[in-house]
């Protein structure tokens, strides 16, 4: 018997917004710099300032990006004559879920760089500033790796799933969104291959949270949490970028294989354990709501 899902064929509009998105693809990051720079220059915001990213402009980039990311969302609901109010941006226990990912995120992330240090292939030790400045700085790298990590799940899992499973399901729709998030991080400082493969068993990781959970914000807790605690908290890179005002300071001495490198713990061996645990995590936590059609297609509860 041939498998449900190939009983689907993709109508004009699947074509349309499978163009769509590969145009933005091409595109978005030139749209973003090209309203993003010269609003840094008008407020006088460097990006970077002894090999630290600095805090407002990154905040600013992600505000840009988040809006743009929505407009693709709305323009990809519009194709396919979906509500933007619906699956996947909007779920069932949406709150819940995002603390669930967000913890979760926290939890495991941290245990990587614990899992280097314990090896002795680096030290963490406290960074040398006020508590206000740890308050103000960890608050704040808190909020705006949440609106980044909502802009990357925007497009990364909501915009290109609900294309990608118009042609291969919603199975191949988890591979496709998994492919895209370590192609979108090719021009990363520091790019490994392990962290390459990483970021693709990330990205599945969260593309299968979406269809599991019923929404997208499982997703985008966890990918708050583990952005977060790389770099704002123990001051390790974070896919490359090291953040300035950060909690603690990470000391890589080891090999590149524990330590992750120059892109940070993220690029461990330690971490593949960590997408792993972070599977299981969600699937004891979480039941399991998806719901197939006739067509093989997977949709919301």
């Amino acid at each position: 018997m041939k498998d449900r899902h190939l009983r689907w064929r993709p109508s004009l509009r699947d074509w349309t917004a499978l163009l769509f998105l590969a145009l933005v693809y091409l595109q978005f990051d030139r749209v973003a710099d090209a309203v993003d720079t010269p609003l840094a220059k008008a407020l006088n915001l460097p990006v970077s300032s002894y090999g630290q990213l600095k805090l407002w402009p990154y905040a600013l980039l992600m505000v840009i990006r988040l809006v743009l990311e929505l407009a693709v969302v709305a323009a990809v609901c519009g194709i396919l004559r979906r509500r933007i109010s619906g699956w996947p941006l909007v779920g069932p226990e949406s709150g819940r879920l995002a603390g669930l990912g967000l913890g979760i995120g926290l939890v495991v992330m941290s245990c990587v760089v614990l899992a280097i240090t314990a090896t002795g292939s680096a030290t963490v030790s406290v960074s040398m500033q006020s508590p206000l400045s740890a308050l103000g700085y960890g608050t704040s790298w808190f909020l705006f790796d949440f609106i980044g990590a909502t802009g990357e799940e925007l497009f990364g899992r909501v915009a290109v799933l609900l294309v990608a499973e118009r042609f291969v399901g919603w199975r191949g729709a988890i591979v496709v969104s998994g492919c895209m998030f370590f192609v979108l991080h090719l021009d990363n400082p520091g790019v490994s291959w392990i962290w390459l493969a990483r970021l693709f068993c990330q990205g599945t990781l969260l593309a299968y949270a979406v269809y599991r959970t019923g929404s997208v914000w499982w997703s985008v807790g966890y990918h708050t949490g583990w952005n977060w605690v790389s770099a704002p908290l123990f001051g390790a890179a974070g896919s490359g970028y090291l953040d300035e005002g950060h909690l603690l300071d990470f000391k890589p001495t080891g090999s590149s294989l524990l330590t992750g490198g120059a892109v940070g713990p993220e690029g461990s061996v330690f971490a593949f354990i960590a997408v792993l645990c972070a599977f299981g995590l969600l699937v004891a936590a979480t039941s399991d709501r998806r719901l197939t059609g006739t067509s093989g297609r997977v949709t919301a509860p």
